[in-house]
């Protein structure tokens, strides 16, 4: 009950005293007491009270718990202040730039919280690799910048591009991310949680979210150290993921994105719907629905269900 603020010793010693234990002291000088009863001294749960012997007193709860709540409040005022530090370093760091005999150096870390620079500086930092792309990915979000999507080096991807995904991906409603991934020349495996998101560029920099969605904003490093590290980080964890199994052919040869768009429209959701679901633009959307009745031979949505149900596409 007490484990919180006290070790379970001193927790059964100061409920022992409530209930009437008669505790001795050798000496009433705060030093020589036993490391239990030091404890709850310490506390505030506890007093020493004067006497041949000295007697240890339990101190009321309710003047307890005001000892307890001045002490976190103060802990808390504390970490306030601490935190407050940290974010005015880190502005401070993003606003100086660094210089090397007159010239301006880009500072080894940045800090990014407005969620339109966020997405520009994600979309950036990707397409930016040109050897390698490392990236860890949950399904975590609070906001339509935040949301899983498929990334924008499908179109020129590096030589190498790993990416492990949350488990959660692998299902109807995500799994044509995966596919794409992997259609795209990407490497992709899966893993029950992940700590945070991530993204490597060629090992020269790393860029990770403030919090766990990423709503709050995100950290690009440039420093070696740093990199490394998270690149070891990055190594351990796709070493214990397990491998995706190869994408499955798609019917028709729509894409990954336009088999999933399929099985929305056979829901009958519409381009707004589809592209909150998918979080991309309806121009987006439209020019895959497009595509899709194309493929299908048909002119209405109502009749591209039709099709695709009778080719077995859904």
């Amino acid at each position: 009950m007490l484990d919180s603020v006290l070790s379970r010793q001193a927790g059964d010693l100061y409920q022992r005293l409530l209930a009437g234990e008669y505790h001795s002291l050798a000496s009433d000088a705060i030093d020589s007491l036993d490391h239990d009863a030091l404890e709850l001294v310490r506390a505030g749960f506890a007093r020493v009270q004067d006497g041949d012997p000295p007697l240890l007193r339990p101190v009321a709860p309710a003047a307890a718990v005001q000892e307890v709540l001045g002490k976190l409040a103060t802990r808390i005022s504390s970490w306030q202040e601490h935190t407050a530090h940290t974010v005015h370093d880190l502005i401070t760091l993003q606003r100086s730039a660094l210089s090397i005999d007159g010239r301006a150096v880009r500072p080894q870390v940045e800090v990014v919280t407005n969620a339109a620079a966020v997405i520009d500086l994600v979309d950036s930092v990707q397409r930016g690799a040109r050897h390698e792309l490392l990236s860890l990915d949950s399904t975590a979000a609070a906001g339509s910048s935040c949301q899983p999507r498929l990334s924008p080096v499908v179109a020129s991807p590096p030589a190498v591009w790993k990416t492990v995904f949350t488990a959660d991906f692998d299902t109807p409603e995500l799994s044509w991310i995966l596919d794409g991934t992997r259609q795209a020349g990407g490497e992709v495996r899966l893993a029950a949680t992940l700590p945070m998101k991530l993204l490597i560029a060629d090992r020269s920099t790393a860029l990770v979210p403030l919090d766990e969605s990423g709503s709050a904003g995100v950290v690009l490093f440039r420093s070696s150290t740093v990199v490394g590290a998270l690149v070891e980080l990055f190594g351990n964890l796709w070493d214990r993921a397990t491998s995706h199994p190869g994408a499955p052919s798609h019917a028709g040869g729509l894409t990954p994105y336009q088999r999933h768009v399929l099985t929305l429209l056979a829901a009958s959701l519409k381009d707004e719907e589809i592209a909150a679901r998918t979080h991309v633009s309806i121009r987006t959307v439209r020019r895959n629905v497009a595509a899709i009745l194309d493929r299908l031979g048909v002119t209405t949505r109502f009749a591209a269900g039709v099709q695709a149900a009778k080719r077995g596409w859904l």
